[in-house]
């Protein structure tokens, strides 16, 4: 494989990228800075989650994107190539195993050299953003850490999230929630905490399989979890929470059984400080366990919306 002192270079410039944003922008600056006339489109699984079709990062002198459903067929019928080929195209396949996980269409041939450089650089952005993605990780329950909340949300509410555009299915809107295990100091006290932290990662997995892969889900901080997710309206909104929440009610836990978890929720303001967000989420959380739990509360239902308010008289666990 021919890579040239230039290809080193940018290569290097990728792995030095400590952030996900940054990241994105290198490749696609590389990108044009490669094939400066090309037509290009370029396509990942945002949450490197095999559960996610492919987004469209970047596109790039190209009047439409090509036909993405006849490129992820012919990527996933030709599983042991990653330099696809066509009469007049080029398409760069990133895989985890066999599963595709991104595509770089090039609408033009290329020399073969030229090829192999690019498809090694794409895959050094492609290692570069898995090692970024694992730094984000909470060891015991593989969620994201609270360390990528304020980055995540930041980029959500300034629209610096690298997608091109989620799908428009009528205008959806992105919504912050908090999760807090009811009585969970009794499950440690009772059972221990190697059952405790069981109970954790199996709350943890229902909540990943309770929202799409393109939502946010975090471990917030002890028996406290945080997802960023979309909903049309605040409606909408409540409904999939409380979903989720009969969800984990309904759940046969191993020793403990039952558990249910109480739920706050606002909507995400493009002009709100992360505090701000994360307050009144928090108040509304404060106000489902003071008021008996197992129950889903929207800020906006609380009417202090602009108000410091918070109580602390009350012992939640």
């Amino acid at each position: 494989m021919d890579i040239s002192p230039c290809g080193h270079e940018f290569a290097i410039s990728l792995l030095q990228m400590r952030s996900e944003n940054n990241l994105y922008k290198r490749i696609q600056q590389i990108l044009t800075e490669l094939l400066p006339t090309i037509p290009m489109a370029m396509y990942l699984a945002p949450s490197l989650s095999e559960k996610e079709r492919l987004k469209l990062l970047a596109l790039s002198s190209a009047d439409t994107p090509p036909d993405l459903a006849y490129l992820i067929a012919r990527a996933e019928t030709l599983k042991h190539q990653n330099i696809l080929r066509g009469e007049n195209h080029v398409c760069i396949v990133l895989r985890n195993n066999k599963a595709v996980m991104g595509l770089l269409w090039i609408g033009e041939k290329l020399p073969i050299a030229r090829s192999f450089l690019i498809a090694h650089l794409i895959n050094v952005f492609y290692h570069q953003l898995n090692t970024l993605a694992l730094s984000r990780i909470d060891p015991l329950t593989q969620l994201l850490n609270r360390q990528t909340f304020d980055d995540k949300v930041i980029e959500i509410t300034t629209g610096e999230g690298f997608v091109i555009e989620r799908e428009q299915q009528g205008v959806r809107k992105w919504y912050l929630a908090l999760f807090d295990i009811d009585h969970f100091k009794v499950v440690n006290d009772n059972f221990g905490h190697v059952i405790g932290d069981e109970v954790l990662l199996l709350v943890a997995q229902q909540l990943k399989d309770n929202f799409r892969a393109e939502d946010f889900v975090f471990r917030y901080g002890g028996e406290e979890f945080a997802v960023l997710f979309q909903a049309h309206d605040r409606d909408e909104a409540k409904l999939l929470l409380n979903r989720v929440r009969l969800v984990i009610a309904q759940f046969k836990f191993p020793q403990v059984q039952r558990l249910t978890i109480s739920i706050g929720y606002t909507i995400l303001e493009e002009i709100a400080q992360v505090s701000e967000l994360v307050h009144e989420a928090d108040l509304a959380l404060y106000y489902a366990k003071k008021h008996g739990r197992n129950q889903v509360i929207d800020f906006e239902e609380l009417g202090i919306a602009g108000q410091a308010k918070a109580e602390t008289d009350i012992e939640l666990f």
